[in-house]
Parts: C-alpha cells; sequence; structure tokens
C-alpha cells in the first residue's frame, strides 16, 4: 500500500514522533509511506534519513490564515493527486481538517484521523473553544476513521453524532528508550547549563521534557519551585525543549531570582537518552493527549509528578505509580514535588511500578499492530465504518 500521511508542523514532538514511528514501521513491512509536512525541521530530516520521501507545505501553520490555508489546501489537493495513495493518514487539527477535505473532494478511498488531545481541551477564550468543536466534530465526518490514543479523548469523541462507528481507540506505544548512563547524563546536563559537575552531583534534580508552549502549564511550575526551593534549596529543576515561551520562562526565573535552581537548556537532540540523570520527572500540562515524556520517563524508572488532564491517569496511577494533582494549581504542585524530595523509598517504589505498568500496556509491536488491523480492513463504509 501506499500511505501518504500529512502533519502540519516539522519539528519534534509527540504527534511528530508519531508519524516518524508509523512511517518507518510500515515501510520495514514492505509498504511505501510518504510524509507531507509545514516547514523543513527535525522530522522532515529524520525521515529523510530514513528513506522516507517527504513533501514540504511551506504555509501550512497552526495558525489560522485565509490565504496561508488556502494556499495549503491546494498544495495538499495536489500532493493527493500526484502521489494516489490507498491510504490518507492525517495528523494535528489543521492538517487534519484542511486534508479530510482534500482527500474528499479527490476520492481518496480511506481517510484516517489521529487526535493528538482536542484542541478544545485548551485553554481559550469560550467562543473560540465552540468554533474549534464544531471544525473537530466537522474533520471527524469527513476521515472514514478517527484514531483516539487516550479513553479520556475517546469518551469525548462518542458524545458527537454521526461519528461512534468510525472511532477506535489505539493508545500510543513506545519501544524502550536507550540511556546513557546516570553519570554520562549528568556531567553532560551539567555542562548544558554550566554548572560544576561535582555541585551538579549533589542536588536533588526535578526535570522535564517539553515543548515550551502555553499547552504544557511551564509558569506553574516556576511558581511552584519557588515555594519547593525555600524548604529545599538544593533542588535544580532542568527543562529540556524550546518554543515560543522560551523567553517568558527565562524573564520569570530571573524574576523570582531561581537562576540557581531552575535551569532551561534549550533543544537537546535525543533529549530522553539524558532522563537517568533526574531524580523526580514533572510535567505540568494543562492540556495533554498521551504524552510520550511520561512513557520515556517510565522507562527510566523516574517517579513522576504530573497533572491529570488528557491521558495522563491512564499512564500514572495516583500514589501508586506517582503523584497527580490538579492543573493550574501551583500551591499543589509545590507540595506533591516536597513530598517526592522528602521521601526517596517512594520514589523508588513509584519509579519501578510505572516502568513495569507501561512496558506492560504500551507497547510500539501493540500500537503498530493495531493500526495496521486499520490499514488492512477490506472496506470502509462512509457512516456506519465496520470491517466486512
Amino acid at each position: 500500500m501506499k500511505i501518504l500521511y500529512i502533519i502540519t508542523k516539522s519539528n519534534w514532538g509527540g504527534a511528530q514522533r508519531h508519524v516518524y514511528d508509523l512511517a518507518t514501521a510500515v515501510k520495514s513491512k514492505g509498504h511505501t509511506p510518504i510524509v507531507a509536512l509545514g516547514g523543513d525541521g527535525v522530522l522532515m530530516k529524520r525521515l529523510e534519513d530514513a528513506g522516507v520521501k517527504t513533501h514540504t507545505i511551506s504555509q501550512l501553520g497552526k495558525n489560522i490564515s485565509l490565504d496561508k490555508d488556502a494556499a495549503s489546501f491546494k498544495d495538499i489537493f495536489r500532493i493527493i493527486k500526484r502521489e494516489k495513495p490507498d491510504i490518507l493518514h492525517l495528523h494535528s487539527p489543521k492538517a487534519a481538517g484542511l486534508g479530510a477535505l482534500a482527500g474528499r473532494t479527490s476520492g481518496v478511498k480511506k481517510i484516517l484521523v489521529t487526535v493528538h488531545g482536542f484542541s478544545f481541551n485548551e485553554d481559550r477564550p469560550t467562543a473560540q473553544k465552540l468554533l474549534i468543536t464544531f471544525f473537530s466534530w466537522l474533520t471527524m465526518l469527513l476521515a472514514h476513521k478517527t484514531v483516539l490514543l487516550s479513553e479520556k479523548e475517546y469518551s469525548q469523541a462518542l458524545r458527537f453524532p454521526g461519528v461512534k462507528n468510525k472511532l477506535s481507540l489505539i493508545p500510543l506505544g513506545i519501544k524502550q528508550p536507550v540511556f546513557i548512563s546516570i553519570d554520562g547524563a549528568k556531567r553532560e546536563i551539567s555542562r548544558l547549563i554550566c554548572m560544576d559537575p561535582n555541585e551538579f552531583s549533589k542536588r536533588i534534580l526535578i526535570g522535564t521534557l517539553a515543548e515550551l508552549h502555553p499547552n504544557k502549564g511551564l509558569p506553574y511550575l516556576v511558581n511552584a519551585l519557588e515555594q519547593t526551593v525555600k524548604s529545599h534549596p538544593n533542588v535544580a529543576c532542568v527543562i529540556v525543549g524550546d518554543g515560543q515561551d522560551a523567553a517568558a520562562l527565562h524573564l520569570m526565573v530571573k524574576d523570582k531570582k531561581l537562576e540557581n535552581n531552575v535551569f532551561l537548556t534549550g533543544y537537546l537532540e535525543n533529549a530522553s537518552e539524558y532522563l537517568k540523570a533526574f531524580n523526580i520527572f514533572v510535567l505540568p500540562s494543562i492540556k495533554e493527549g498521551l504524552p510520550y515524556a511520561i512513557l520515556e520517563a517510565a522507562y527510566a524508572s523516574l517517579p513522576v509528578v504530573a497533572t491529570t488532564v488528557g491521558g495522563i491517569p491512564e499512564i500514572v496511577e495516583d500514589m501508586k505509580s506517582g503523584v497527580l494533582v490538579q492543573p493550574k494549581n501551583s500551591k499543589e504542585l509545590a507540595h506533591a514535588l516536597s513530598f517526592m524530595i522528602e521521601h526517596p523509598h517512594m520514589r523508588r517504589e513509584y519509579g519501578a511500578a510505572l516502568r513495569e505498568s507501561v512496558a506492560q500496556k504500551f507497547s510500539l509491536e501493540k500500537m503498530i499492530d493495531a493500526i495496521s488491523a486499520l490499514y488492512n480492513q477490506t472496506r470502509w463504509n462512509l457512516v456506519n465504518d465496520v470491517p466486512h
């Protein structure tokens, strides 16, 4: 089969990694993957290194722009006509909406959308949420199949009329990452933040891997750390990632005089390799789908402090494999971090429990098999999409 994947951005976030895993997996099975994407970032380079054909949609982006969106639609339509895919697999809201419409108008027989977190769950004005909800529903109607990555969003999708038989719940899968040794990871992180390795090794290290985006709730983490370091001055929090909020976070850290406790490394290639440098992993998101970062932290046997959003509670069981807190609650987050710092034996127990759970429930092989089963269905109907 020829499978055309389309995704809005070409950076290296969770959705992009998902596309990479799918494209390289189907290529290994003898199919022909093609990826069309906005920009020419890390995802494009990694796909090309893996021998996967790519197309750049130069004006495709997350923000709404009638001119750019119209141009992107034309580009997507032309790519579909040129490549004539057997399956069109769409990722991220903008690419999914434009791609589903282009796929329908060009006669693609199998259109599949994967939802990487519904955008109407973001912190937005009510009018925007209503508009996004309508277009999310329209996209699901245009697609033949919609894949949800978490039970939370599967239950949300079930509320939309006319799509029940189009929905499939297929959780993310991950293969075990390769980690640098604890000492090696600490040396590299200490170099990046310009701290003496001997001093760094004495710190209690809290870490996160995240795009510096409002959805990740990182200002709430900085506020929480302002409280935490008062009772635990030997704490260091390392935020690995880059994004639109980088300058504001740097300023926030400076204003709160946390330069000796909170460090932003910027983008780090293969960031998950360094997870064993940390004692605690934190993800203070205010909106998530099913985050790769926690799955990677689990394989590093790290205890996790995270918010109760999206599919996170499906990964982390509160007070058994981590600590869950309400989003946007810096006080509760600070309390959870202090609990982890003060109870090293609980950290070990939580980390071991999370690793065992993730290894059983979120395997890459299970995810690829489930997606392949959808690809191989012999007939997809317009309304009642059941295999014949």
